[in-house]
């Protein structure tokens, strides 16, 4: 066959009754495909997030002194929350140590009381953040003892704890998201399969006759890969422009709902860049699959 011949549309998939099944099927599975990849993205934000932020410090918390008449003495605390201060700043591995103020106590405890309580009448403990230094070796049991020689009033919290069950939680959440992802692509795929099954059906005599004039398998596989990579193509720009708000949309009020362990969910650069390009792998991946689809099919019928 000459080039000439080869660049001809010899098949259009557009004009079988399945070309529009197909546009409506791409972009609904695309939206999907979209907004679970963001979600897998933005939980591996979240995660790395909780790691840096959570696993690089630690909370001293100090019981605040009750005198006799079982009020706060505040003298009494405030002495006691110098003496924690300058321990943990002479602990090896610590970078910087600060008393976090009412306002910033008030404002953690908010969530939980709600604004009616007066938080200044309540026994809060006084806070310390502590922040380590970049891949510090700290001996926690040796620091608790320490403390516990400043003040029995005074304990640790290293987070590690409720911070593996996050990672657990973001895990298992990655990992379904990835499952529901996988399930979009293959269906996908069956979707492709079977439309271009279909289509071939439709078309057999068309490609008799092109088997009649020298057409190998191999320029037909071709003309339905450059038919299907096209609906690909739209189909994800159209998943693209419903997804990408919806996106923006449940951002907008994850963020909105205060909570600090969802602020670290955001999409990287790099994430909307992958996003962005999702119509070139609908493009890639719509054209590979009819492309083998079409392949094996012809060998069998012919």
């Amino acid at each position: 066959m000459n080039r000439d011949f080869m660049r001809k549309n010899d098949i259009s998939v557009e004009d079988d009754d399945s070309s529009v099944f197909m546009y409506v099927l791409t972009s609904i599975y695309m939206y999907l495909f979209i907004i679970i990849l963001a979600i897998v993205m933005a939980v591996n934000s979240m995660a790395s997030s909780w790691e840096k932020d959570i696993m690089g410090a630690i909370t001293v918390q100090i019981i605040p002194v009750e005198s006799d008449d079982k009020h706060i003495d505040v003298d009494k605390t405030q002495e006691l929350v110098n003496d924690v201060l300058h321990y943990m700043e002479n602990v090896s591995g610590i970078e910087t140590v600060r008393v976090l103020d009412t306002k910033t106590v008030e404002k953690l405890m908010t969530p939980w009381l709600g604004n009616k309580v007066d938080i200044s009448l309540l026994p809060i403990p006084q806070l310390l953040d502590v922040q380590l230094k970049k891949d510090a070796e700290i001996n926690y049991d040796e620091i608790t003892r320490g403390l516990h020689k400043v003040s029995p009033n005074a304990s640790i919290d290293n987070h590690r704890l409720w911070l593996n069950k996050l990672i657990k939680f973001a895990s298992s959440l990655r990992n379904i998201a990835l499952t529901v992802l996988f399930m979009v692509i293959l269906i996908c795929a069956f979707s492709i399969y079977y439309s271009a099954r279909t289509s071939l059906g439709i078309n057999i005599n068309s490609i008799e006759i092109l088997h009649l004039v020298g057409a190998y398998d191999d320029y037909i596989a071709r003309q339905y890969a450059r038919n299907y990579a096209k609906i690909g193509f739209f189909s994800g720009i159209i998943g693209l422009m419903f997804a990408v708000p919806c996106i923006l949309l449940i951002g907008k009020y994850g963020l909105s709902t205060g909570s600090g362990l969802l602020s670290g969910a955001s999409l990287s650069g790099t994430a909307w860049f992958f996003i962005m390009m999702t119509p070139l792998f609908s493009y890639g991946y719509a054209m590979v699959t009819s492309y083998y689809t079409v392949r094996k099919s012809l060998e069998k019928m012919f």
